[in-house]
This record gives C-alpha cells, structure tokens and sequence, in this order.
C-alpha cells in the first residue's frame, strides 16, 4: 500500500507536477478549430482508468452503452476494433440532438493499461467525408511519449 506522502510525476504540457501516487488523473484537454473558424467542431482527450476487473474491451462497450443512454436521441453510426501504436482501440461514431441542434461525434478509446485515452471529434450537425477522414487521421498522429519510471 502506498505511503500517504509517496509522490509522483504528473506530466502535462506546460510542465511536471508532484502529486500523491493515489491521485487519479481524470482531465479532459478540449481543442477548438482555428479561432476565426465558426463551424464549430472540436476535439477532446480524456483519460480514465480501466475499473478492477474489466478487460478493455468490457471498460470500452461499458463507455458507449452508457453515452448511448445519457445521449437525447443517440444513434450509432458505426463500431470498430482496430489498433493504434501497437495498442487496441474501439472507435464509436454516433450522432444524437444536443439543446442547441444536432450533434455528429467521433470517439476513439484506446487501450493504455491501466489507463485508457479517449479522443472524441464533434461536429455540429452531420460530419462530411472529408471532416470525417480529417478528425480520424488527427486521432492516428498519435505518438506516445515514453513515461519516465521513478527511480
């Protein structure tokens, strides 16, 4: 069991933080188009971690069955497994009606265990091909950065 005062690097992109091995990083990084832009679209990382017990898999399906409820009129477009940097994904495209209209979302969740990311893409009203082909290769630059063991 960790010691109430064991320490450990918080990595971010400003910087490096000390913080309590028990503390869970639960933040959500949010990126807009070009500032002048109005279509509105957006792309977020988020991070969690895989519940004692569930495979990734189960943590991913549990993920979207969960939006699909909380979601007003959610319909999903499309599900798939594939990979990313050697590591498992499933990816979720889903479209529902927000209070300000329509809403198209692209989700990918991938597999970092213990922890997963999760790069959600959305766009107002219906995501195009070009958009689509666009957000999905923005989530495919993905390169991991190696996380330095504490010594």
């Amino acid at each position: 069991m960790a010691n109430e005062y064991d320490v450990t690097p918080f990595h971010f992109n400003e910087g490096t933080l000390q913080l309590p091995v028990q503390w869970k990083d639960i933040s959500v990084i949010v990126l807009s188009a070009a500032e002048d832009d109005k279509s509105g679209i957006s792309f977020t990382i988020s991070r969690d971690t895989l519940p004692w017990g569930l495979t990734f898999i189960q943590f991913a399906e549990n993920e979207i069955e969960s939006i699909a409820h909380q979601l007003k009129e959610y319909k999903e477009i499309s599900r798939e497994t594939g990979k990313l940097q050697r590591r498992d994904t499933v990816t979720s495209e889903f479209s529902w009606v927000s209070p300000q209209g329509a809403i198209h979302q692209l989700m990918m969740i991938l597999d970092l265990a213990p922890k997963t990311l999760i790069f959600t893409a959305t766009v107002p009203g219906v995501m195009d091909a070009r958009q689509r082909k666009m957000l999905n290769g923005f989530m495919h630059t993905l390169v991991l950065r190696e996380t330095p063991t504490n010594a």
